[in-house]
Parts: structure tokens; C-alpha cells; sequence
């Protein structure tokens, strides 16, 4: 049966995202104890780390310290992401240590990009390499019966003048679906995408592909969230992901980040159009008051 829309919103709080964007290491201590508070606040589907080169990403060398000390709850979904082989086993190490605990990381994210350019600058291998590794990792994680997020980064559009339309989103959509990935992220990776290119390219993947749960991943100064946001609803969105404060961005993209949507508004957002969401606002005042003291602590 095709997905219909309906007046519930799934919503991934992405502390990865925004822990990355800092220039400063942020202590293991410190991410620990953000997660707890995400989890003491209600949220239960959390993008909290990755499983990366600490040498790409120093950010992220902590990732199985922090899944190890997270307070864990029955109907938790964590997230993480991989860029290889590598990361998904890295992933699953994690899983079998402490499946006995009752933790588990239920989806590994991996990062496929519609352009060459920053395929290359996000995984270091070619679009060719890069399908053959989420292969390998989409057959590795089924066994272990850890879902496959696949997120198609550039999805709107890209800074470097290579072609893109949306037909090029929904052929990439569609080979994701095809190897077996659980969930499709559309990606406004830098932030660059219109209100009109975001409702035209969800759009079209969601006519082309009606049964894949589908969602976005976007990136957006304050000024235009409520465009983008409105645009992909209107368009039949129903997930999201975001971080509270807007704090992060892609540390691959350009010398400048965009920051991530801002959980706070997101929600005020989802609220005016009367939408159901399992967290409100207040619920994420305290969050929100120690993104801010993060930032100003390691964004500089």
C-alpha cells in the first residue's frame, strides 16, 4: 500500500550533525550527557554519532563511548553513520558488546551523494566505489538486522555547477530502494536549496517511489526555515530531522556551514499547522539552554 500523509511527523534529533560543526573536540562527558538529556526530554530517534576515520572526523572518535554510556529505553531508535565497510563493522561490534544491555544502534546512515564532487570530498571514493560499499554494508547490516538509512546528500542541488535536476534525485532514490535501504533522507546539504526546489524534487520521489519512507535531511539559515519547512510539507512530508538550536552543518561542504533546522522551530512550525509530534517545545527548553553554552564554548 502507497504511504498516505497523515497529521503525524517523525522527527530525528541529529546531535551528530551538530557536534561535528564544532571547531573545538566537545568531551565524551559532555555529548554523554546531551544524549541523556534529548532521551530525558522524550526523543526517541536519535542520529547521536558516527563511525568515521577520527583523522576525517575527530569529532566522532568517541562515537562507541557515547552509545556505551547512553541511558537506554525500550523504544530508543539511534542512528549512526558510516562511510564504509569499516564503519558498518565498527558499528555491529558495538551491537553484539552490548546487546546483552538491551542497547542497540538500529540504523546505520550512509551518505550518498547525487554529484560526483562531494561524494568524493565526504567518503574520499568515487560514485562507483560508493555504491559498491553501501552494497557490502546493506548486506552486512540485514543480517544483523540493523536497518540502512540512505542519505542522498546534494539532493536539491549543489555549489559547483554540475548538473542537477530532480530526475537525477529520483533515479538515485530509486537504486537505493533497490539495494534494500529502509528509509530515504533527502539532503539540502549546504543549505542551498529553495523553497520551490525542495517541494519540486520531494515530490517527485514520492510519486516515483510511494511505498519508501521518505524524509529530509535540510539544512537552512533561521531567515528561510519556514519556507523550506512549509514547502516540504505542502509536498506530502511527514519527517524530519533537525537539531536543536540549528547548531552543526557538514564540515565537507564549504568553508562555511549552514546549520541544520532548528528543532525549536521546526516545532512551532509543525504546532501552527496542528500536526502530531511525540515531543513539544518546552520539552526541549533545557536542550535547547545547553546547545547554547556548547556553542559558545567549543564553536570557537
Amino acid at each position: 500500500m502507497p504511504l498516505t500523509v497523515t497529521d503525524a511527523v517523525t522527527l530525528t534529533e541529529c546531535p551528530r550533525d551538530a557536534f561535528q560543526g564544532f571547531v573545538k573536540f566537545i568531551p565524551t562527558d559532555e555529548k554523554i550527557s546531551y544524549v541523556n538529556g534529548l532521551i530525558k526530554a522524550g526523543v526517541r530517534r536519535i542520529d547521536f554519532g558516527s563511525f568515521v576515520s577520527p583523522k576525517a572526523v575527530p569529532q566522532m572518535a568517541d562515537t562507541a563511548a557515547v552509545f556505551e554510556n547512553h541511558k537506554h529505553v525500550p523504544d530508543l531508535y539511534l542512528i549512526a553513520i558510516v562511510a564504509n565497510l569499516r564503519g558498518a563493522e565498527g558499528l555491529i561490534a558495538c551491537n553484539r558488546k552490548w546487546g546483552h544491555t538491551g542497547r542497540k544502534i538500529a540504523a546505520a546512515g550512509f551518505p550518498m551523494s547525487v554529484n560526483e564532487t562531494f561524494q568524493q570530498r565526504n567518503t574520499n571514493k568515487s560514485l562507483e566505489e560508493a555504491w559498491d560499499e553501501l552494497e557490502k554494508i546493506v548486506e552486512l547490516c540485514g543480517k544483523e538486522k540493523v536497518e540502512v538509512v540512505g542519505y542522498l546528500s546534494m539532493a536539491f542541488g549543489n555549489p559547483y555547477g554540475e548538473m542537477h535536476e530532480p530526475k537525477v534525485t529520483v533515479d538515485f532514490a530509486r537504486k537505493l530502494q533497490k539495494l534494500g535501504v529502509s528509509t530515504v533522507q533527502l539532503a539540502d546539504t549546504v543549505g542551498v536549496a529553495t523553497a520551490d526546489q525542495v517541494a519540486a524534487t520531494f515530490k517527485a520521489v514520492r510519486e516515483a517511489l510511494p511505498e519508501m519512507p521518505l524524509g529530509v535531511h535540510l539544512h537552512a539559515k533561521p531567515q528561510t526555515v519556514r519556507h523550506k519547512v512549509m514547502a516540504a510539507l505542502n509536498a506530502g512530508c511527514r519527517t524530519f530531522d533537525s537539531a536543536v538550536g540549528g547548531i552543526g552543518g557538514c564540515p565537507f561542504a564549504e568553508d562555511e556551514l549552514v546549520g541544520n533546522l532548528d528543532s525549536i522551530q521546526l516545532l512551532t512550525l509543525l504546532a501552527e499547522r496542528g500536526l502530531k509530534t511525540e515531543y513539544g517545545v518546552d520539552d526541549l527548553l533545557e536542550s535547547a539552554a545547553t546547545a547554547v553554552k556548547l556553542q559558545r564554548k567549543y564553536s570557537i
